[in-house]
């Protein structure tokens, strides 16, 4: 009987293995924006950050949340880059069975959104502003970088079970960057 079950879990973690090489790695795109005066205003995009199996969580109620780290840079040619800001924040959406809505949480409000695709897209299309310790100067270069990560310790105690045997929720990026303006 052991040797059926222990068969059963290498199976199953061979599978979800499998499963998540087909599908697409989450990733960043689109990393732009300016640095004026002490503030840095910062887009991007994150794609393929929500399987099939996350989506049809989130539409049961499930709560999923991202953390996000962004970190704005001046950048010396042939010398050590030089860190002017960063900021860390988390983005989350819920499903809210009773009123019918998706209760979008982002910098600090609530949105509620009617449709999965406007939660979705709420999830992962950002502009931020990040402070920045110097005055930024004209015709200098500076680059954001950006990282995204599934913050794990909101799930619930089954859903952090299942991340040791599947990676179908393994939301992670690696560090992005994309260069700003500075007019």
């Amino acid at each position: 009987m052991r040797r059926i079950a222990v068969s059963s879990f290498i199976l199953a973690v061979l599978l979800a293995a499998s499963v998540s090489a087909a599908s697409p790695k989450p990733e960043i795109v689109g990393i732009g924006g300016q640095v004026r005066g002490r503030e840095a205003r910062v887009k991007f995009t994150l794609q393929n950050a929500f399987t099939p199996e996350m989506v049809e969580a989130l539409k049961s109620g499930i709560e999923i949340s991202f953390k996000t780290v962004v970190r704005v840079e001046r950048v010396h040619h042939g010398w050590f880059n030089t860190t002017l800001g960063e900021i860390k924040f988390s983005r989350s959406v819920k499903y809210d069975v009773l009123a019918r809505v998706y209760r979008l949480n982002r910098e600090g409000q609530e949105d509620l959104l009617p449709d999965i695709h406007a939660a979705l897209a709420g999830m992962t299309r950002y502009e931020v502003a990040v402070p920045v310790f110097i005055d930024a100067e004209s015709g200098k270069t500076y680059r954001a970088y950006v990282r995204i990560r599934l913050d794990r310790v909101g799930l619930s105690e089954p859903l952090r079970s299942i991340f040791f045997i599947s990676s179908l929720w393994d939301v992670e990026t690696d560090w992005a960057r994309g260069y700003l303006t500075a007019p």
